[in-house]
């Protein structure tokens, strides 16, 4: 087998190591709150490089990556707000979010390599399910978010639910589909630690939340009733750069009412 043949299952190696280090540093608690961004950071420098090597023999392989990443990316933006709401003051919940970034790391690995099927109706269960957590925070009427209890049950298989529609709106080959995914993943873990340590200092932090939520649950029961109709999942770029922007929109109101709140 020639060298550039190698370079994909090189590729992949290297994705798993990285992640797999990442997520056994924070399990250990060896992985300082200070870095969170830059690695977080790091995830996203790497995805852009990889594009920009692509582009280099040809534009359309570097495009078809950055639309894979870009759908996975989205979906570990909504497991990250999944998280953080299902793990708040929740007693050991720094290994249940590994755990649940690892199963959502698994389910990816394995589905990227099997394919997916049946997405449609979990899409369309999970998108009721987040709907009803929406109300849940909604309702509790205070301004923070409020301790998780037993709906901490719920984070592993939420993570699986969302590695599943990750693998499903990422076009491309299997090691396509498996690089992006990896690459959206690194990082996952300091995220939700990042945007628990803002909620914490953000007043109103559970309006913010309610919105992404209601956001997500739109978004996947819509996605699942149109898989059910027959006319496929309905995952583009478009639905891909609205979930990011919202995400950030939130983060960004969530910092400045923080900073604000300090003075």
């Amino acid at each position: 087998m020639s060298v550039p043949a190698l370079l994909p299952f090189a590729a992949v190696a290297v994705l798993l190591a990285a992640v797999a280090t990442d997520l056994l540093a924070c399990a250990r608690g060896r992985a300082p709150t200070r870095h969170d961004l830059p690695v977080a950071a790091a995830g996203i420098a790497a995805a852009l490089v990889v594009a920009a090597g692509l582009s280099i023999g040809s534009p359309v392989p570097a495009g078809q990556f950055l639309a894979a990443w870009g759908s996975a990316f989205a979906v570990t933006v909504d497991l990250v707000v999944v998280l953080v709401v299902l793990t708040h003051q929740v007693p050991a919940a720094r290994r249940l979010v590994v755990l649940a970034v690892g199963a959502s790391a698994l389910t990816r690995i394995v589905l990227a390599a099997t394919g997916v099927t049946g997405v449609a109706w979990i899409s369309a269960l999970f998108g009721l399910l987040v709907l009803l957590a929406a109300w849940w925070l909604f309702r509790g009427g205070g301004s923070a978010l409020p301790r998780a209890g037993a709906l901490s049950l719920g984070a592993v298989p939420a993570a699986v639910a969302l590695g599943a529609f990750a693998v499903s709106a990422t076009g491309g080959g299997s090691v396509v589909v498996l690089c992006a995914n990896l690459l959206a993943l690194l990082g996952a873990v300091r995220l939700v630690r990042l945007i628990a340590r803002l909620c914490a200092r953000a007043p109103d932090a559970s309006v913010g939340f309610s919105a992404l939520l209601v956001f997500l649950g739109v978004k996947s029961l819509l996605s699942g009733l149109s898989g059910l109709s027959g006319h496929g999942p309905a995952h583009d770029a478009g639905v891909t750069v609205l979930s990011l922007g919202m995400a950030l929109l939130v983060a960004a109101l969530m910092v400045i009412t923080a900073v604000r709140a300090e003075r």
